[in-house]
């Protein structure tokens, strides 16, 4: 008899999950700390949470089946490269289950640029990206760099293939916020028709709620302001999610737990 444990004890094959985890290690245009080994430490944190919640009297690793796909393989140094693999493999885990729920663990948060591009496929209609950040990230550039954790949100919203909602950002320029109101770019959730997909940047929250993150901000919100919030979307056909800018460098840290506790949050509120 084998004795041994898996990362998951609810793990199942992609074609019969619901959910599938995807890490993403990319940290290749983070000016902060290191955010690399953000999908491991996520990882150990959903591990040891408790999947039953009184207080919604809901039991995600009952409620659905969970696959974990393992780390999308990047190229370190090369975002072109890394954003093609990224949407291969995205392609490719929707041609195995055309209805899986993916939620991201990231890396820098430059990654969104490439996964809602890749949801963006599986989805006939305009998407609704809702973003919560300490930053705008609607810089053109950065020091002459097209593509960074900084500038990504500009790209995507270039595509004219989404519309955006910011929730809790305080650092930004005068550019970026001119982009803002370029792109039509709301700050509060109301009632939003067709799929919806979560980027959640760690920074969001307060240094005092999520210590480790890439870039921190001082006057960021709490765990319950973030809840508060992501209630709003109960009912929204939330499409994917992903979770970036976790700079753990140890297992158990503040910012770990307090992803897998907004993980689980989505998961109770989603359908």
């Amino acid at each position: 008899m084998l004795h041994t444990k898996r990362t998951f004890d609810y793990e199942y094959p992609l074609e019969n999950a619901d959910v599938c985890i995807i890490g993403i290690p990319f940290n290749s245009t983070e000016i902060g700390q290191s955010v690399k080994h953000g999908p491991l430490f996520v990882r150990e944190a959903i591990r040891n949470l408790i999947g039953y919640n009184p207080k919604s009297r809901q039991n995600i690793f009952e409620k659905y089946r969970f696959c974990d796909a393992g780390d999308i393989e990047v190229v370190p140094g090369s975002w072109s490269k890394t954003k093609d693999v990224i949407i291969s493999t995205i392609r490719d885990i929707f041609s195995g289950n055309e209805s899986i729920f993916p939620i991201f663990l990231g890396g820098e948060h430059l990654i969104t640029l490439a996964t809602a591009t890749a949801l963006k496929e599986t989805e006939g209609e305009r998407v609704t990206l809702i973003d919560f950040d300490a930053h705008k990230d609607l810089l053109p550039d950065w020091l002459g760099e097209k593509y960074s954790h900084i500038t990504w949100a500009y790209h995507l919203m270039k595509t004219g293939n989404f519309d955006m909602i910011q929730i809790g950002c305080r650092a930004y320029d005068k550019t970026e916020e001119d982009n803002s109101r370029r792109f039509n770019i709301s700050d509060e959730i109301k009632s939003i028709k067709g799929p919806v997909y979560l980027s959640i940047d760690l920074d969001v929250l307060d240094p005092s709620v999520a210590p480790e993150v890439g870039t921190q901000q001082a006057e960021g919100i709490t765990f319950a302001e973030l809840k508060k919030e992501l209630m709003k979307l109960k009912g929204a056909r939330i499409i994917g999610m992903d979770i970036v800018e976790c700079a753990s460098r140890e297992v158990e840290t503040k910012t770990a737990h307090i992803a897998a506790e907004i993980i689980r949050t989505v998961l109770e509120i989603r359908g």
